[in-house]
């Protein structure tokens, strides 16, 4: 009995000193807001939805992972994050996946936390989860996210740390489709020659209608989405309806996880509770502007160095970069190693070895000055590919490290059914480095970049 007194004693005191400071996090954060607004509960759902599609992808990932570490693909501004992984995915160790499970069991508190109406702890633990896959988009991988993560990312940040949450999500809503039209204002868009190179064009609808379509989009994206927080109810509707249906209708090249964040988050702030919400003007809001700040910011990244982004690929996958030209490659990598062989082969690999959307096509092995010489030739199999020469030198870096005394690499490229022009001829891509945020003169375009063939009709693959 003594000992229950005890207990009773130090629990009491336990939450006597946590209570100052989860009042402190509750006003800092203005969980209230939260608390008091259904339509805030109904997007904090959504957000924890799409956490739960991402991680399902990423259980099965090894992008990631200590084993594909010797392959892995950095951001540019951090070229070094391997460093950083711990994980290890099936069938090299267990790690990868009782961590994600253990996130599993996170969203499971989430949402008991929902249920029980207890938001500070909600807010807390998906603040955690945001946490986790900002650290792996932004420090771990480069090629592991797409647009629709940053829409994630950026949404929820808005609805865990800022006051006037509705409004600045609903601010930074169509604030992202204005800055995402800023990639589609050329040929790819305005002509739609990204789908008229396609074998199978613009889904559903004929060739003839490609072109206003597409200019209907960029049209929308700049000026329609706007009435989406419109007084008027008639046309905010009319642009709800709109913007419903091109994410339902994109579906069918993006597939599910680009209209999980968009749609739910779509209808939930602009449909049936939908609200015309005034701007805040005080201190307070300062924060929202500031992270609106930040997502043109990530935007005007992308257009920082001087050159066609769509052909050398630099600053590419900063802001809003989903479809910005239809791409077609070739890349081939030659390396020189000490030896010799018997016999000079030289084969097409049969049905080609597509790795993601690269395929070895043909591989040839000869003995020049004491060398072994092997090129390998690879060939594009999606317009969704981008050809990122970054990439190509990121993974052949760790081939550089491993006996290769020089790694030829040459890439021809094609957007949007024009010309292969050779942006890449470089004797060995061992020697040279890549700066993040200007030219990098080992890269060309036209006209500097040669002109050395046609493309055939592209095909899309996600």
């Amino acid at each position: 009995m003594l000992a229950c007194t005890y207990m009773q004693r130090a629990l009491d005191a336990c939450s006597a000193a946590i209570r100052p400071l989860s009042e402190r996090y509750y006003r800092f954060f203005s969980v209230g807001e939260i608390e008091s607004e259904p339509i805030l509960q109904w997007f904090f759902g959504a957000m924890l939805f799409f956490f739960f599609v991402t991680f399902n992808v990423w259980i099965g990932s090894s992008y990631a992972t200590v084993e594909a570490a010797s392959n892995a693909v950095c951001w540019p501004y951090f070229q070094n994050c391997t460093g950083l992984y711990f994980l290890h995915a099936l069938p090299y160790g267990y790690s990868q996946a009782t961590f994600y499970m253990a996130l599993y069991a996170v969203m499971m508190l989430i949402v008991w936390c929902m249920w029980k109406k207890y938001w500070s702890g909600a807010h807390a633990l998906l603040a955690l989860l945001l946490l986790w896959k900002t650290f792996v988009v932004f420090l771990l991988s480069y090629t592991i996210s797409g647009p629709y993560d940053y829409y994630h990312i950026f949404l929820t940040a808005i609805l865990l740390f800022v006051p006037f949450k509705e409004f600045f999500l609903k601010l930074s809503f169509v604030f992202m489709y204005f800055m995402s039209a800023t990639t589609k204002l050329d040929s790819t868009w305005t002509l739609g020659t990204y789908f008229t190179a396609l074998k199978t064009g613009l889904p559903i609808f004929p060739d003839a209608l490609t072109l206003p379509i597409t200019n209907l989009v960029i049209g929308m994206q700049i000026i329609g989405a706007w009435f989406l927080i419109s007084r008027k109810m008639i046309v905010q509707r009319l642009a709800l309806i709109f913007f419903t249906a091109f994410h339902v209708y994109s579906g069918i090249l993006v597939y599910y996880r680009y209209p999980s964040v968009s749609v739910l988050g779509l209808i939930i702030l602009f449909g049936p509770l939908y609200r015309y919400t005034k701007i805040p003007f005080s201190r307070k809001a300062i924060a929202g502007w500031t992270i609106i700040g930040l997502i043109g910011l990530f935007q005007v990244l992308g257009f920082v160095i001087p050159t066609d982004r769509r052909m050398t690929l630099e600053g590419n996958r900063f802001g809003m970069f989903m479809f910005e030209a239809n791409h077609q490659c070739v890349m081939t990598v030659t390396s020189y190693t000490p030896g010799s062989v018997k016999t000079t082969s030289r084969h097409a690999v049969p049905g080609a070895s597509c790795n993601g959307f690269d395929c070895l096509v043909e591989t040839n092995t000869s003995t020049v000055d004491g060398m072994i010489v092997q090129e390998q030739r690879y060939e594009s199999a999606s317009a969704w590919n981008r050809c990122d020469p970054y990439v190509w030198f990121s993974q052949l870096q760790s081939r550089c490290a491993s006996g290769a005394s020089r790694i030829a690499l040459r890439e021809d490229h094609s957007i949007n059914g024009g010309p292969f022009y050779r942006i890449v001829d470089v004797p060995d891509i061992c020697s040279v480095a890549y700066a993040p945020f200007k030219r990098n003169d080992w890269i060309k375009e036209p006209p500097e970049a040669q002109l050395v063939g046609y493309p055939v009709e592209n095909v899309y693959r996600y």
